[in-house]
């Protein structure tokens, strides 16, 4: 058996970097959204042209869900930039899913 332990590979590292990140991004905001009520302050969000604004928790809540559309889209980067069309290919049909998927569900509410 060979003990030596492996180095992860870049993609490895860019993948986790985004996700912890955006993970604790997205903690940030929804605490902060919890936290300022306590203060005094509204957690709602202007939104220009718009009579009201957004709650900030849905904010944190939307940046949770699209992290695994960044994932996706980094991998498709990273594959094309390879070379390696063929997992390039399964990338951008699991992309097309996910935004059909988001288009049913934006049409459908």
């Amino acid at each position: 058996m060979n003990n030596k332990k492996r180095k992860p590979a870049r993609l490895d590292l860019t993948l986790a970097w985004i996700l912890s990140s955006g993970t604790g991004i997205a903690s940030a905001i929804i605490a902060a959204s919890l936290v300022l009520p306590l203060f005094g302050q509204s957690p709602v969000v202007p939104i220009p042209h718009s009579n009201g604004g957004l709650q900030l928790v849905t904010v944190g809540i939307a940046v949770i869900i699209l992290l695994p559309v960044l994932r996706v889209i980094t991998m498709l980067i990273a594959f094309l930039q390879k070379r390696d069309y063929r997992f390039g290919a399964i990338a951008a049909l699991v992309l097309l899913i996910i935004l059909f998927a988001f288009a049913i569900g934006a049409t459908s509410a």
